[in-house]
């Protein structure tokens, strides 16, 4: 009952750590077994580009986001730039917010997924928002502090 055969949601409500003002909303799509796109808008940085990743724990508990963990990388290996030979799965590249702060984000990521259970899910898992730029150097791109941080839940799509 409610079991959805089209794919399946997910959404992140991201909350401000760190002392920001970094908040929004991120939907995730998947069909099927295809890519899972996240969409959305988030509101309160500074202009410019900011590192993006899914990391491991779905814990946006801590003042400074630590509590989610490292990135994302069920299969090891280094950071690096989501096109790059050597990623973690959870290394999404950067967001880029214009000079009110907004950012309008449409990320496309391959090899994830938003199953329950299974090795590359990244449900209850979090997707963190960095204050910089992610230059795509390990172990993590320098990407400076967690300014946001929601923890991925699937869409309840039981109908009344």
């Amino acid at each position: 009952m409610g079991h959805n055969h089209g794919g399946s949601n997910a959404t992140a409500e991201l909350v401000a750590i760190s002392g920001s003002q970094v908040n929004g909303t991120l939907h995730l799509v998947q069909h099927d077994n295809s890519n899972v796109l996240i969409k959305g808008s988030v509101v309160g940085l500074t202009p410019g580009k900011h590192g993006f990743h899914i990391h491991v724990n779905g814990n946006c508990d801590s003042p400074d986001g630590m509590s989610a963990g490292g990135h994302f990388a069920p299969s090891g290996g280094a950071h690096g730039a989501p096109s790059g030979e050597a990623h973690h799965l959870g290394d999404l590249g950067n967001i880029e917010a214009d000079r009110n702060g907004v950012a309008n984000v449409s990320v496309d990521v391959p090899g994830v997924s938003l199953a329950l259970i299974g090795l590359n899910s990244i449900v209850n898992r979090a997707i963190v928002i960095h204050a910089k730029e992610d230059d795509f150097s390990d172990p993590a791109g320098n990407s400076g502090a967690r300014v946001a941080c929601g923890v991925i839940e699937q869409d309840n799509d039981m109908r009344m």
